[in-house]
């Protein structure tokens, strides 16, 4: 079999994260740097730029016609609706979850009066103020160095990203947030491995690193977010945990106003067989307390 052409973004964390994917692999694959639309808008934070797949829609192209065999994403970066010809063809254990505060604070509640936090995440800004009404959430773009660089610049009191890369590019000085209080977007930490439904020999050879009670868990969460649907114009976020004997799921799901003063929530805990069903059900619950009236309210520009 010829060698394989992964396609990636090119920022560091996502050839890490692609290097890793690969290394598991154990073959022999090159890698294709592809530029996206999200790559490419610094300075606009993502929940104010129009249409889906701002990270992804160039390599799906680029897999579609057949530049790449596979393709290697942030499992949260995928839209729910992926082009016909191409599939989800294996999920890797996940990394952590969680979010993580980098800061010289321990955490938010030892933060000064009035501090400055970035973060671009419509889903952290009304968590952080939820959580500290008074502090400044200021929007932060860029890829992960750049933000723990501005960071070391005295921008910010604190910035709060994904603890998944701040692991994989080798970070050690930070403070990762209790999931079930500060709980994470959908998908956050878990990679999803894009192939073409008609490549059977690729197919094969990614299937070679799925692992379902990951598969399962993400499956779960974006159906959580497409019930509410919410993407990255609505603040919402949804944690679950399996547990050891993979017979039972944990999660806790949220919708918030942008302000952080109307949070719905729900937390339960079900037999994995009838999670996916309680999962959306709970999620059309928070619909009808309210979270119908939040979404409308956002999307007309309000709170």
């Amino acid at each position: 079999m010829k060698d394989l052409i992964a396609g990636s973004r090119k920022s560091k964390l996502a050839l890490v994260q692609t290097q890793l994917f690969i290394d598991s692999l154990k073959c022999d694959v090159k890698i294709k740097k592809i530029t996206t639309r999200g790559d490419k808008i610094h300075d606009v934070a993502l929940a104010k730029i129009e249409g889906k797949g701002f990270f992804t829609k160039e390599i799906d192209e680029a897999l579609i016609n057949n530049e790449i065999d596979f393709a290697v994403h942030s499992f949260k970066d995928i839209p729910t609706d992926l082009p016909d010809e191409l599939i989800v063809a294996s999920v890797p254990k996940r990394e952590s979850p969680k979010d993580a505060l980098v800061s010289k604070f321990q955490s938010l509640d030892d933060l000064p009066i009035n501090s400055k936090i970035g973060t671009s995440s419509l889903r952290r800004k009304s968590e952080i103020l939820r959580i500290r009404p008074d502090c400044i959430v200021q929007d932060l773009r860029g890829n992960l160095d750049t933000r723990v660089r501005k960071l070391s610049e005295g921008m910010y009191d604190a910035v709060i990203v994904a603890e998944s890369g701040l692991k994989r590019l080798g970070y050690s000085d930070y403070h990762p947030l209790n999931p079930e209080v500060f709980i994470p977007a959908a998908c956050q930490g878990a990679l999803a491995i894009t192939a073409r439904k008609d490549d059977s020999d690729v197919l094969d050879i990614l299937s070679k690193l799925e692992d379902p009670i990951t598969r399962f868990s993400c499956n779960c969460e974006r159906l959580f977010l497409t019930t509410l649907e919410g993407g990255c114009q609505i603040p919402a976020g949804i944690y679950t945990r399996i547990d050891e004997n993979k017979k039972t799921v944990y999660f806790i799901g949220f919708i918030s106003s942008l302000d952080g003063k109307r949070f719905l929530k729900i937390e339960d805990s079900v037999s994995l067989k009838d999670g996916l069903n309680i999962i959306k059900k709970q999620a059309e619950k928070l619909l009808n307390l309210g979270g119908r009236e939040i979404i409308e309210e956002i999307r007309k520009g309000g709170n």
